[in-house]
């Protein structure tokens, strides 16, 4: 406890601790307020380069996908010829090119 002397007549004089504790309280807030504004602008700072990163990688994507976008098929003319044995009926895959294929993917699969 701590005595005031500048309290008017008929007062204790006493000033509860609790009460200084927390005029340091506030003034303690005050000079953290003053501290978060310069930590805001410089998270604002880092915010915004982050941004400008992800902007840049997303710009690079959008190029990858247009160019893959128009990069014709190299298979293009086999895909052709199927499409036609396929319409004519005369694409013919043997039994045993099947088994093959379903063993190799079993395989490849349990592997996995």
């Amino acid at each position: 406890m701590k005595i005031n002397p500048n309290i008017a007549a008929g007062s204790s004089g006493i000033q509860s601790l609790d009460k200084s504790a927390d005029a340091k309280k506030i003034e303690k807030a005050k000079v953290s307020g003053s501290e978060n504004k310069s930590d805001n602008t410089a998270s604002a700072t880092k915010s915004d380069s982050a941004n400008t990163e992800i902007s840049s990688k997303a710009k690079d994507m959008a190029k990858a996908k247009q160019i893959a976008s128009d990069t014709p098929d190299v298979r293009e003319a086999k895909i052709a010829a199927l499409r036609e044995q396929i319409q004519n009926k005369k694409y013919n895959v043997g039994a045993d090119a099947i088994a093959d294929k379903l063993v190799d993917d079993h395989i490849r699969l349990a592997g996995a």
